[in-house]
């Protein structure tokens, strides 16, 4: 008795195991490339969250030529608010 149950619960794990594995693409109706999500998780997304650091002080620095020519608003926007959205609100996995 105590074999057949032994067995019982061995194959009850093995098909809970698989039925996990197998079941995760239904969740999803598209197909995205995995190695590319991996890059942009790993390596892009980290990667702009230094540039953005880095924009931000470049426009620490532009201030004294953006403020006479009133363009400080186009140099924040490309300096500090693109990059930061790249890093930050851009959806995962981003759709192709």
């Amino acid at each position: 008795m105590k074999r057949l149950e032994k067995l019982l619960l061995i194959f009850l794990t093995v098909l809970l195991v698989l039925g996990g594995i197998s079941s995760g693409g239904w969740a999803q109706e598209k197909s995205y490339n995995d190695e590319y999500n991996i890059v942009d998780l790993f390596i892009a997304r980290p990667l702009g969250v230094i540039a953005a650091a880095g924009g931000t002080g470049l426009f620490i620095l532009s201030l004294p030529f953006t403020l006479p020519t009133r363009s400080v608003e186009d140099s924040f926007n490309m300096f500090v608010v693109e990059p930061w959205k790249f890093s930050f609100v851009r959806d995962f996995p981003e759709e192709r």
